[in-house]
């Protein structure tokens, strides 16, 4: 992963960058009494274990079985470079176990299957209900051998003896399925305040694109890329010699050149953007900033003085569950996730749909875009001369990021319909939302911490981690101030993967570097010390925790409300250690001291009372456990939403001290407005939902 050196240090001060985990903030739930003797129950799991499905970097995967591939013959060689032609992706065998097995593996992935004619008879019953198998091609040497027999099996798609005859049909149906492989995500609201997991993932799949285009690279990316994509094509001696050419020899043509090749690294690409593979795009992400780059350069010369609007074409097929939520977007946004290719002619676009509308999985699409280019900054042009292809008249391609409003959806025909799309700018609200929430969450940090940032809060830890050790690597050591903010967010992404021993090696030597150039009492080391303190009370080291949440004590000075913060992180440490006494007494210090310092602190004293709730409740002094949630729950009204989930704790572990008061009929209010909040808040398969649904059944039988 090159990185140019001038970038790691033109961002924002990384003291003001830190990732901090605040112990405080997060409330536990009591067991209810109606639950705390009951036997967990787990999950039963298979003693035998799967192999690991292979990872496929491409959306199609041609399978070739033959009895007679354990055998190198010329003429199995001279097949398998006519499949290279037509296939990327090969995977060849002659045992029709070992085969099946690959082929259930496969669940992202379109296979296109070549059998024998003797084969395919033992093959096609097992293969006929994979939604994974596109079509079986019987390869053979006699065709009336097998008309009758194939008839019982819409996956039979053809029988063949001649392997030209073969090759041009599957080449024509793995071309129809990369043709209508089209990524599109759809944001529902406007606001960034409360994001469901769908609007979230639009989000950062913009901001992630965006921060690529931001990064400068070195001569070293691409060497890096190439080393990793040959791997999956040791099968393709073609694309093998395509990726050494892309390597030695990049510069010899545009990146537009290199993308309508639909090489490798066109597929690749694609399917990254298709599946969200985070991994292939940062791969991929000097490619994507060029391309992006050419892509603008050549509109600036091309299109730049244009002025009347213009009008493209993209056709696809969506699942029908995919086409329900389409149905209900009118007035939303939604995005191309990759580089859009559309084109110029209606004709060509219905063309393409009509034969799409036979698969009653699927709901074919023409995407109408409008595009005013007095309004819009889309850069996008048409391919003509630029293209690697010669058969691309009337075709455009736009640049990274098109984000366009859906004005409306019209139905053409039975599972046929035309969806109109106008070009959104920078100014228009929803794209101006996106790029301040992206400002707002990454703290303001530019290239590579950016977007290892923006990996870390979409859980792609190992992707994140990569970059950032590399960082550091690449980073002088009189640098301290960033060798030490990298160590502490591999400390912080370590913490949240669970490797609580890595997570406290990386944080001991963020301090040990700070230690070398700033006072122990510095304000730049506090979220060090608090992030530490956490990951040794969650890996039991509870005295260590202590001497941590004490260091960052000290700090009171520059930091007045951190004292009470950390009177109720120590106060957590002994909660852990059932020393209830000790527990009390730290929260009841933080109570004092923001009750006289800090009146406006409302969260904080929240969060306290609720603590001592707590200790009332383990300790079974229920009535006076009752009155610190009622004065949480009161703080609570003022500080949060009515449906924040903040609140639903509360109810929740009120609803626990009145059924250990035997307050059935209270407790169940409580608890069904707890469920409400956290039903409405993560929906009905959540982890959370389900517990609070859980107890509220359970208190219902029990009273």
């Amino acid at each position: 992963m090159g990185i140019k050196s001038s970038t790691l240090n033109s961002i924002v001060p990384f003291s003001q960058a830190k990732s901090v985990k605040t112990s405080q903030g997060g409330r536990n739930r009591n067991i209810p009494i109606c639950l705390a003797d009951k036997p967990v129950q787990y999950e039963r799991t298979s003693s035998s274990t799967n192999a690991k499905p292979p990872r496929l970097v491409e959306n199609t995967v041609l399978v070739w079985l033959d009895g007679s591939l354990d055998k190198k013959t010329e003429l199995n060689n001279g097949l398998m470079g006519q499949f290279n032609r037509v296939a990327n992706i090969i995977q060849p065998f002659f045992n029709p176990d070992e085969c099946f097995n690959f082929i259930n593996s496969v669940k992202d992935e379109k296979i296109y299957f070549i059998v024998s004619g003797s084969l395919g008879q033992q093959m096609a019953p097992r293969l006929e209900n994979l939604d994974q198998v596109q079509h079986i091609y019987i390869f053979c040497g006699n065709k009336a051998n097998h008309e009758q027999w194939t008839k019982e099996y819409k996956k039979i798609k053809s029988i063949h003896t001649k392997i030209k005859e073969l090759c041009e049909t599957i080449k024509y149906d793995i071309n129809k399925c990369d043709k209508r492989l089209t990524s599109i995500s759809i944001l529902s609201q406007v606001s960034m305040a409360h994001l469901d997991d769908s609007d979230k993932k639009f989000v950062y799949l913009q901001m992630i694109k965006s921060t690529i285009l931001e990064i400068n690279y070195d001569k070293k990316v691409r060497k890096e890329y190439t080393d990793f994509a040959r791997q999956f094509y040791l099968n393709s001696d073609q694309q093998l010699n395509i990726i050494d050419t892309f390597e030695e020899n990049y510069n010899l043509h545009s990146p537009i050149w290199w993308y309508t090749r639909k090489s490798s690294i066109y597929h690749m690409l694609r399917k990254a953007f298709y599946k969200k593979d985070l991994e292939i795009i940062c791969q991929l992400a000097f490619f994507i900033r060029d391309l992006n780059r050419d892509i603008k350069k050549s509109h600036l010369q091309t299109h730049n003085h244009q002025r009347s609007p213009v009008t493209v074409f993209r056709t696809t097929a969506i699942k029908t569950a995919d086409f329900e939520k389409l149905e209900r977007s009118e007035g939303r946004v939604l995005a191309f996730d990759d580089f859009l290719i559309a084109t110029l002619e209606l004709n060509v676009a219905v063309k393409f749909a009509n034969t799409l509308c036979n698969d009653p999985d699927m709901i074919a699409i023409i995407f109408r875009i409008d595009i005013d280019p007095i309004t819009s900054t889309i850069p996008y042009i048409a391919l003509n001369n630029l293209s690697f292809l010669s058969n691309t008249e009337g075709e455009v391609l736009f640049s990274m990021n098109t984000i366009f409003r859906i004005e409306k959806l019209e139905k053409s025909q039975d599972r046929l319909y035309q969806v109109n799309l106008t070009a959104l700018g920078k100014k228009d609200e929803e794209v101006k939302n996106i790029l301040d929430y992206m400002d707002e969450v990454t703290l303001g940090l530019s290239g590579w911490y950016k977007l290892s940032k923006l990996l870390v809060d979409v859980k792609q830890y190992d992707v994140a981690e990569n970059i950032y050790k590399f960082c550091f690597s690449q980073t002088q050591e009189k640098h301290r101030e960033e060798r030490a903010f990298i160590q502490h967010e591999l400390g912080h992404l370590n913490e949240l993967k669970n490797n609580y021993p890595s997570a406290i090696e990386h944080y001991r030597t963020a301090l040990d570097i700070h230690l070398t150039y700033l006072e122990a009492v510095h304000p730049t080391l506090l979220p060090t010390h608090v992030n530490l303190g956490d990951v040794l009370l969650k890996n039991g080291d509870f005295n260590e925790a202590i001497q941590q949440y004490k260091s960052a004590m000290k700090i009171e000075k520059h930091e007045k409300l951190n004292v009470p913060v950390q009177h109720n992180n120590i106060g957590k440490v002994f909660l852990k250690q059932r020393m209830y006494s000790e527990a009390q007494q730290n929260f009841e210090k933080a109570v004092q001291i923001l009750l006289q310092e800090f009146p406006t602190a409302r969260r904080e004293l929240a969060d306290t009372y609720h603590n001592i709730g707590e200790v009332y409740y383990l300790t079974k002094d229920y009535a006076k456990a009752s009155n610190y949630y009622d004065k949480t729950l009161e703080l609570d009204h003022k500080i949060f939403s009515q449906n924040d989930p903040s609140l639903a704790s509360t109810y929740y572990n009120l609803a626990t001290v009145n059924e250990a008061l035997k307050l059935h009929k209270k407790a169940i209010q409580y608890v069904e407005k707890a469920a409400a909040i956290v039903q409405a808040f993560y929906g009905n398969d959540h982890a959370e939902t389900k517990a609070y649904v859980k107890y509220l059944t359970q208190l219902q039988q029990t009273s």
